[in-house]
């Protein structure tokens, strides 16, 4: 992607380090410097952290910023226009201040620290993606720009499952393992351990039920999901009497079977010797058994892997990007997203901002999130602030006409975005082959929770099971006990990894073939919790106040700096929060939050017909270019 990119880094943050990493994932050629000057123009990106430079050096950073001559990423704290815009707070601080750390934790227990730099390795990858974007404009139009991320803001972009609660005037409490809208969603103790069980659907709920056989769980408490949420403790420990007749390893078997997420808590040593880890990494797996862990040891972790599209020769036509400096970075590109819960619409979420034209596909009677409470007007806060600016459609992809509007759409878009269960969509009729058909030159970005090539081939995954398996709880603990880290991280940074995955693509030279990226959120989480493993003789010794998320708004500086408001198709006002990242030239906007999504309108056979032979036309078209690539 990145091949023959010269970036510059210069900053003790570790998001700055962090960022050079992920960005020579994609082949960007990377140098370290102590400080910057005017003379390291001639780099392509120059990657710093001005609130921990010294005032000089504040100085030759503004002058490159001002210069134009180059792209200058600027990761603090707190981000410009702010109180403490030049005061360098920690990790740990940042996780305080926003409320981050106070929801991670049991609800008998005080605040937890969270046991990676989470607020740093967020800001890294949204740093990535946004010089991606930032990269992408300078192709199309030659201008460079800088760019500010902020910890801070990163921080509160991940408070999306707690914020709804505090939008509500209710109270908001640390959970564990637990998730405040769903049940049963839990680590239960087994012969030999503890396993992770979510769901979040009835079906999911029947299947684990009917497998434990239980009687009481037929009791009318538990008979919606309101109801199990409100009894979990009941719930929980009629749940905990079966999984204990078991070891760990057999209750994972038995969910599996039936499709209901779970999954062991492995430690950072132990993924080693984790089946998934050691077979997506086998090299680095061998490498931990032989010398242990070192701080060097995550960056041999892949982010992401991308291959063609299709195993078929397709020569692409040049397109047109179609860009618009008032847009954003990404004005002119067209994204289909069929995702939900956080992933996959993180990505959508952002990709928008960020000016894309966002297709949003949900299931008929709409995503099962948009129902969650608290909400307002039919639709869920946490809904509304993880889809902002898209336009949502309602398809049955088991439809033969609804399957004929998305190969429509897809043979227009640029991107697809999706983190169904692998194998869902190929089973749908659209298989990687099928999608090159439709449209040769599309990226396709596939999220899931343990990748495509995996050991676990019919297991489905949670953010919670991710984390216990990725080893993020392991580092994370309450009293010596592992404990979950309160925001959907393993989600959150699955999505930041696909982010940049996806807008890295976009910044190649156009006319190139189409793309598969797959993004496993293990993988993600591993290079997460290996980082923080190696460079334990890195942490700083700090101090402050952890801030209930409650309190949060009645703080004036946050309703400010980091609130918006923003509105639906019908006029009705939502909160939202602001984009944690800013660009100078080309900013990214939140602008709306979506309404219901609509249904295709009903087309008659003449249309249909049409629609078909336009398909064909183009499926035609890149057979095509098929025979004419092959050599």
């Amino acid at each position: 992607m990145f091949n023959g990119m010269r970036i510059l880094a210069s900053g003790t943050r570790e998001a700055v380090e962090l960022s050079a990493a992920v960005l020579a994932q994609a082949g960007a050629q990377i140098a370290f410097a102590d400080e910057v000057t005017m003379d390291d123009a001639a780099y392509d990106v120059i990657i710093v952290s001005s609130d921990t430079c010294s005032v000089e050096q504040r100085r030759e950073i503004a002058r490159l910023k001002a210069s134009g001559e180059t792209i200058v990423c600027d990761i603090t704290a707190m981000g410009p226009q702010h109180a403490g815009e030049f005061t360098a707070y920690s990790d740990a601080q940042i996780q305080a201040m926003s409320g981050l750390m106070d929801t991670t934790g049991f609800a008998h227990s005080g605040p937890v620290h969270i046991g990676v730099p989470f607020t740093e390795i967020s800001a890294a990858l949204y740093a990535s993606a946004t010089i991606a974007a930032a990269l992408r404009v300078r192709r199309v139009c030659g201008l460079n720009q800088h760019i500010d991320v902020s910890l801070f803001g990163c921080a509160l972009g991940a408070l999306t499952t707690f914020l709804p609660a505090a939008f509500a005037g209710d109270p908001v409490e640390r959970v564990g393992n637990r998730h405040p809208s769903c049940a049963p969603w839990n680590a239960y103790g087994t012969r030999d351990g503890w396993i992770l069980i979510c769901t979040s659907t009835e079906d999911q709920w029947r299947k684990i039920k009917n497998a434990a056989g239980i009687p009481d769980l037929d009791d009318a408490r538990f008979s919606t999901l309101g109801g199990r949420v409100r009894y979990v403790d009941e719930l929980d420990a009629l749940l905990e009497a079966w999984t204990s007749t078991m070891t760990t390893s057999e209750c994972a078997s038995i969910c599996e079977r039936i499709g209901v997420a779970a999954g062991p808590i492995v430690s950072v040593e132990g993924l080693a010797h984790e089946p998934n880890f050691a077979l997506r990494h086998e090299e680095v797996a061998a490498r931990m058994m032989t010398a242990g862990i070192d701080s060097g040891t995550y960056r041999y972790v892949s982010l992401f892997r991308e291959s063609r599209l299709s195993s078929r020769a397709h020569a692409c036509a040049s397109k047109c990007d179609g860009f618009n400096l008032g847009t954003g970075p990404l004005g002119g590109v067209k994204v289909v997203e069929i995702g939900q819960y956080t992933t996959a619409p993180l990505v959508g979420k952002h990709l928008a901002a960020l000016g894309a034209d966002v297709v949003k596909i949900e299931a008929p009677g709409g995503e099962v999130s948009r129902t969650w409470s608290p909400g307002q007007h039919g639709t869920s806060y946490f809904f509304a602030l993880n889809n902002t600016d898209k336009r949502t459609i309602s398809l049955d992809l088991k439809d033969e006409d609804d399957c004929a509007h998305l190969r429509t759409l897809l043979a227009a878009a640029d991107v697809l975005i999706e983190n169904l269960r692998p194998g869902a969509l190929a089973k749908l009729g659209f298989d990687r082959r099928a999608l090159a058909d439709v449209n040769p030159r599309l990226i396709y970005c596939s999220i899931s929770g343990f990748g495509i090539d995996t050991a676990y081939p019919s297991r489905p995954a949670f953010d919670t099971v991710i984390q216990a398996m990725g080893g993020l709880m392991d580092l994370t603990r309450s009293d010596g006990q592992p404990v979950k880290i309160g925001a959907s991280a393993a989600d959150i940074l699955g999505g930041q990894a696909a982010l940049f995955a996806v807008v890295a693509r976009l910044a190649a030279p156009s006319g190139d073939e189409g793309k598969f990226l797959e993004i496993a959120m293990q993988d993600v989480a591993a290079w997460c919790a290996l980082y923080a493993a190696g460079n334990r003789r890195a942490a700083r010794v700090t101090s402050s106040d952890v801030v209930r998320v409650q309190a949060l708004m009645q703080d004036a500086l946050f309703r400010n700096d980091a609130l918006s408001t923003t509105t639906d198709p019908d006029g009705n006002s939502w909160p939202v929060v602001k984009l944690p990242y800013q660009h100078s030239l080309t900013p990214a906007r939140v602008r709306e939050v979506p309404g219901a999504p609509e249904r295709p309108m009903h087309r008659t056979s003449a249309q249909l017909s049409s629609e078909r032979e336009e398909l064909s036309a183009l499926e035609e078209a890149g057979r095509r270019q098929q025979v004419r690539a092959r050599p």
